[in-house]
């Protein structure tokens, strides 16, 4: 009974940390003239100060409510063309009295389109044609895109021939193509000659030609969809100096080893620039681990300043973002001379974050961290992820100053945080322990016995 009591006092313990307060809050300039996704981007008093995956990161309207966000890479598009045939259905023909041919065509697709071109194919070589494309009004009526324009192919004397007609981005998904004739009139290449003779002084010679009438039929009518897409270009990767820096040299391991602060920064490389001109050397980088350090990356940099040899520089060592207090970069000199690292010899890559929400007109936001009780980041539904993914630009905010220093937490907070990182270790060993005294003291009783 006694270990249940115990047991229970440090679970109740545990679990006493509720919502808490924010440390820190701090407006966010700026507002929106319309309703439109808000972007605030994350500094460094923000990453020192906010838990594991921005958990405790909030942004609150004037009430105090929070408000809806996403927290993600900062990112650059760029926009790439990608083309779709469809083909339409053909749902009429009629051959109009100036002989022209009329062709009624739909599309069966029912979300958006944006159509650049229609591509009439022919089996016909050899012909000119006109063909004008028309869509209807809002009354029904037929309206002329654009004037006619001519397909013919000249296949008979070179690889010459144009079947496609350039549209303007339409939406529709019927159209009337209209073609100047039906029949198609072409001379036949057969000619024949013939010669009469009426006597030694008299010669006449005749030419035939014929004309042949083809039909211009037509195979398939085929539209092209023409989506503007967003592809992920880079993502931002911002350079900061280490500042410092603590440079001691491993004899034993013949290595130069490289410590600074990065202050739970999201970093994503590291760059090493020495003074030397003309070096390789292998580079290890770890960061603070329960017991030690656990190895993040390894790599090997470079640089060749020789004449007659072309130039070579890679200084750069990528790996998985981490975020932690402190980094520590082993330089492996073997039994070279170590290498030296003056002012912005040591710098490390930084992932640029953003906070986005959607900015209603009028509305004063606030940005909200430095919470210990929150541990579990929300999941919001909401329409941003989809706004951004599209390449489509977010509303730049500006996040005023951070407060002077680091943020502190009392001592009921450190043993909160304390107990919910280790209680659960601790329940365990107090229980092993009373476990243990409760046989100890049965073996005795026996024992006596």
């Amino acid at each position: 009974m006694k270990a249940d009591r115990i047991c229970g006092m440090l679970m109740l313990a545990a679990g006493a940390a509720c919502a808490g307060e924010w440390r820190v809050t701090r407006a966010v300039s700026g507002g929106a003239e319309t309703a439109a996704v808000a972007e605030v981007a994350l500094d460094e008093h923000v990453f020192a100060n906010s838990q594991p995956e921005y958990a405790d990161v909030r942004v609150l309207d004037g009430a105090g409510r929070e408000v809806p966000r996403v927290i993600q890479e900062k990112r650059a598009y760029a926009f790439e063309e990608r083309h779709t045939a469809r083909e339409a259905r053909v749902t009429g023909v009629e051959q109009l009295p100036e002989g022209g041919l009329a062709v009624v065509c739909e599309l069966d697709r029912t979300n958006l389109l944006s159509l650049t071109q229609v591509t009439l194919r022919t089996p016909l070589r050899n012909y000119e044609q006109t063909v004008t494309v028309y869509v209807q009004d809002a009354g029904g009526a037929w309206q002329p895109v654009k004037p006619a324009e001519p397909l013919f192919d000249y296949s008979r004397f070179a690889d010459v021939k144009k079947e496609t007609v350039e549209l303007p981005a339409l939406t529709n998904r019927l159209f009337k193509l209209v073609v100047g004739q039906a029949d198609d009139r072409v001379f036949s290449a057969y000619s024949s000659v013939t010669e009469e003779k009426s006597g030694a002084a008299s010669e006449r010679q005749t030419k035939r030609y014929t004309v042949e009438n083809r039909t211009f039929r037509i195979d398939a009518v085929i539209f092209r969809d023409t989506a503007r897409v967003a592809v992920l270009k880079d993502e931002a990767r911002l350079p900061v100096g280490a500042r410092a820096v603590e440079t001691a040299e491993d004899a034993a391991r013949k290595a130069t080893v490289l410590t600074f602060a990065v202050r739970q920064q999201p970093v994503v490389g590291i760059v090493l620039n020495p003074a030397e001109q003309n070096f390789e050397r292998g580079v290890t980088v770890e960061c603070p681990a329960p017991g030690g350090w656990r190895t993040v990356a390894q790599g090997r940099v470079v640089r060749t300043r020789l004449p007659g040899v072309p130039q070579q520089e890679s200084l750069q060592v990528s790996f998985a973002e981490v975020r932690a207090e402190r980094l520590r970069v082993k330089v492996n000199n073997d039994d070279n001379p170590p290498l030296t690292f003056g002012e912005g010899g040591v710098a490390y890559q930084r992932m640029g974050y953003g906070v986005m929400f959607i900015a209603e007109k009028g509305q004063r936001y606030r940005l909200a961290y430095g919470n210990p009780d929150v541990t579990v980041a929300p999941v919001y539904e909401q329409g941003v992820t989809g706004y951004l993914r599209s390449g489509l630009p977010a509303q730049l905010l500006q996040l005023a100053p951070p407060p002077q220093g680091d943020v502190t937490y009392g001592s009921r907070v450190r043993v909160r945080q304390f107990l919910a990182k280790h209680g659960l270790i601790m329940i365990s060993a107090l229980v092993m322990a009373v476990l243990g005294l409760l046989i100890l003291r049965a073996v005795r009783h026996v024992e006596k016995r």
